[in-house]
């Protein structure tokens, strides 16, 4: 039996001498090798992006006022506090977008009692108000 020829392995010196079809452009290993789709950008932007045109629209047909009245409500109800033990549930936001109406994967995944961001309320206030 004749012995087996070994091929030593051959790795380039860095992933810059990629030679695919499609060459990645970063320097490091990990975003060379990592594959983003095409779609990712625009389904991260997709809600701003439509709240955009919606504000647009808004403009185009009852001028500026409604979406400046409609931007101040929105900001003004981002500000309203809540005691730091307590989940925020943005009801008023929701109710101002237009979300309220809708059922996405947070409203059946997202239950409340599955939450770990419960804890106790008096160490927490304790801790925010720096009684300990």
């Amino acid at each position: 039996m004749e012995a087996s020829i070994k091929v030593a392995p051959q790795m380039p010196d860095n992933f810059k001498e990629f030679t695919g079809h499609v060459e990645p452009l970063d320097e490091n290993c990990s975003a060379q090798l990592q594959f983003v789709h095409p779609l990712k950008q625009s389904e991260q932007n997709h809600d701003k992006h439509r709240q955009n045109l919606h504000l647009q629209m808004l403009r185009n047909r009852e001028g500026l006022a409604a979406p400046l009245k409609l931007t101040m409500e929105l900001k003004s109800v981002s500000r309203t506090g809540h005691l730091p033990f307590l989940p925020s549930t943005n009801v008023a936001r929701d109710v101002l977008t237009g979300r309220d109406e809708l059922v996405d994967f947070t409203d059946i995944f997202n239950v409340e009692e599955y939450s770990e961001f419960l804890r106790q309320p008096h160490a927490v206030m304790e801790k925010t108000l720096g009684i300990l």
